[in-house]
């Protein structure tokens, strides 16, 4: 294994994001085709730099590069790992030096792709062959290929659930609030743990879990309009509502407010902890600290509609080329060779078309996969103005930490006084937009 060839930039303890990062196990049907790339062995010549976030893939990345190399001869792959990415590689993009394969970074809008991007091909093309396009697509043109995808919903632990009694994943409000109830007095794990300190695992329950109990891919952008968004029915009062329930009939871990993420982990993995809400991108890293990792699973909202879950599941990062390489036909081929090993190296769905599901929806039953439908650029500017009048940011975790301290009773008012305050500044947003 050739260590120069990763250049790991260990600035601090590997931070991995709620939403772009995960690690694993899936089952891939269409990796027969992996070993087979389009262009010739002939044709790719030379070296190409390749920025990932995944400063834990140091050996599975090499192995990349050693069998790309193989099946190439005369080409180099070198990987850099960056910690703190989305800072390190939007100081890099600024000089034009930031490689020739890297991860998209979140904060690079669409209408600036073609600036850092080279296409990749067309929409009509690439979608006989990759899913999940949408946040890559700028009028038909496609500039990065999503490295996998993530499913919303909760984690647990299988084992714990079957000690509890548990014989089936609770498909309303109610069974899983009585689920976590049979977990505390049958078992000695936590039921559920907050992840109070974590506010980037609060917004789950902001953001995450909308699609799934409303069965509307379109609701994030009806919410936009809703001035009614946190009163009793909406989905956003039902999801929020499962956190608060949780904790007002003492459900969760003993003192949230010294929870630690890094710990909750670990604890899952051993069984002293039953559920979490997260991506179902955590479960690689839970499954990799756990002597039965098959017992770390994927349970959908506790919601059916017409008897299915509805579990939306939405792109990690995309993987571009740069626009500015020298090599870009060899930077486009490793790309497509990354995507064939990636996934299920760190537990995503595969988003190549008619990829195997992962294993760890065994025991979530009658699923359908949904994508959020997108918005446009008018919705995503009206959520900018809904959010910021409204002082309600949907990605930011410290408004939900109320929610907790109130079901604790550290609070003065009550949940309902609270979803009615938040319901007013939301509807202030709302007007805003509509003045």
């Amino acid at each position: 294994m050739k260590a120069k060839k990763v250049l790991s930039l260990l600035l601090a303890t590997a931070v991995i994001s709620t939403s772009l990062a995960g690690c694993g196990n899936s089952s891939n049907n269409s990796n027969s085709n992996s070993n087979k790339t389009s262009s010739s062995s002939n044709e790719l010549k030379g070296t190409i730099t390749v920025l990932t976030h995944r400063t834990d893939m140091t050996d599975t990345f090499n192995k990349y590069a050693d069998e790309f190399e193989k099946l190439h001869p005369g080409t180099t792959i070198k990987f850099e790992n960056l910690n703190d990415y989305q800072n390190a590689i939007s100081t890099r993009m600024s000089t034009g030096n930031y490689g020739d394969v890297l991860m998209i970074p979140a904060n690079i809008t669409k209408d600036k792709y073609k600036d850092f991007f080279a296409p990749l091909g067309t929409r009509d093309e690439l979608s006989k062959t990759y899913n999940y396009l949408d946040n890559f697509d700028v009028d038909g043109t496609i500039y990065g290929i999503p490295t996998g995808a993530n499913a919303t919903g909760f984690v647990y632990n299988a084992k714990v659930l079957k000690d509890a009694g548990v014989t089936s994943l609770p498909t309303t409000p109610d069974e899983y609030i009585n689920m976590l109830k049979a977990i505390k007095e049958k078992t000695d794990a936590i039921p559920y743990y907050t992840n109070y300190t974590s506010e980037w695992a609060l917004t789950n329950f902001s953001n995450a879990l909308q699609i799934g109990i409303s069965g509307d891919p379109d609701y994030m952008n009806k919410m936009i309009y809703n001035p009614n968004e946190f009163t009793k029915g909406t989905a956003t009062y039902t999801s929020l509502d499962l956190l608060y329930e949780a904790v007002k009939n003492k459900l969760v871990e003993q003192d949230p407010m010294t929870s630690d993420w890094e710990w909750s982990k670990q604890a899952m993995a051993d069984g002293k902890i039953a559920v979490m809400c997260l991506g179902s991108w955590a479960i690689g890293q839970i499954q990799a600290k756990s002597k039965t990792p098959d017992d770390i699973k994927f349970m959908p909202v506790p919601v059916r509609h017409d008897g299915k879950a509805i579990v939306q599941v939405g792109p990690d990062y995309g993987m571009g080329v740069n626009v500015h390489s020298k090599n870009i036909a060899l930077a486009k081929e490793f790309l497509k060779f990354f995507i064939t090993k990636y996934p299920q190296d760190s537990n995503m769905f595969s988003p190549i078309v008619g990829a195997k599901l992962p294993d760890y929806l065994n025991g979530a039953t009658d699923i359908e996969l949904v994508e959020a439908k997108p918005g446009t650029t008018k919705q995503a500017q009206d959520l900018d103005t809904v959010q910021k009048t409204s002082l309600i940011n949907l990605n930011d975790g410290k408004w939900i930490k109320k929610i907790i301290e109130i079901g604790l009773g550290v609070s003065n008012e009550t949940f309902d006084q609270y979803m009615s305050e938040l319901n007013s500044k939301w509807a202030q947003g709302v007007n805003a937009v509509k003045k």
